[in-house]
């Protein structure tokens, strides 16, 4: 009986090799060089994320003093989910701080956010115990340059310190004369509208907080 016997030459089995060789080496190289890129892109992300989060806080600390100027510290008010939640006009008040000065509350100032024509307007309302503000600031927007932009500035911002509205705050084309009424910016009425929406919901939140600190 014969065996049959086929030689394979070795540089065909060299030949049959190294192709497989020159897919895997490229490939373990690009996932090495993907897995550095990637890593590098996450701390990045985390030093540049950790950096926004310092600033924007450093931003409302400077804006809640500028509100209220009178104040020498404040206290962020826990649980106030119990009181926003009631309301649909009032969810936009994100945070609520106790304005103290000499160890005593004379106020308070609200984070608020609503949504303006380029997206989310970020509003801090101060309010003194009397139900009065005493200072309104925009703390940040991505408004329209030269038109919803003008909101932040004189004379529109101006109009909400210093008054004790009876009524809800509505928005008027021109020559409001009562606390009430808002002049709106020339152009740009739902980026007026945004902010008056944030200095409402924070009169709104003020009055009833007042409302349950009197009936305990």
């Amino acid at each position: 009986m014969y065996r049959l016997s086929i030689d394979i030459p070795y540089q065909k089995v060299s030949e049959v090799k190294k192709p497989l060789r020159d897919i895997v080496v490229p490939t373990f190289v690009l996932f090495l060089i993907c897995t550095i890129v990637t890593m590098a892109l996450a701390l990045t992300n985390y030093a540049t994320r950790e950096a926004i989060l310092e600033q924007v806080k450093l931003q409302e600390e400077s804006a809640r003093k500028e509100v209220f100027s009178e104040a020498e510290s404040f206290e962020e008010v826990q649980g106030i989910e119990a009181v926003i939640d009631s309301n649909e006009d009032m969810k936009c008040v994100k945070k609520v701080y106790t304005s103290i000065k000499n160890g005593e509350t004379v106020g308070r100032v609200y984070s608020v956010e609503t949504t303006g024509y380029g997206g989310a307007v970020s509003v801090a309302v101060g309010i003194d115990k009397g139900g009065k503000t005493t200072g309104v600031k925009i703390v940040s927007h991505s408004e329209t340059p030269g038109l919803g932009s003008k909101a932040a500035d004189e004379p529109f911002i101006s109009q909400f310190t210093g008054i004790t509205p009876k009524e809800p705050l509505i928005v008027v084309k021109s020559g409001g004369s009562k606390d009430e009424e808002i002049d709106a910016v020339s152009g740009a009425t739902i980026t007026s509208k945004a902010v008056v929406k944030a200095v409402q919901a924070a009169l709104m939140v003020d009055s009833e907080l007042n409302k349950r600190e009197g009936d305990s």
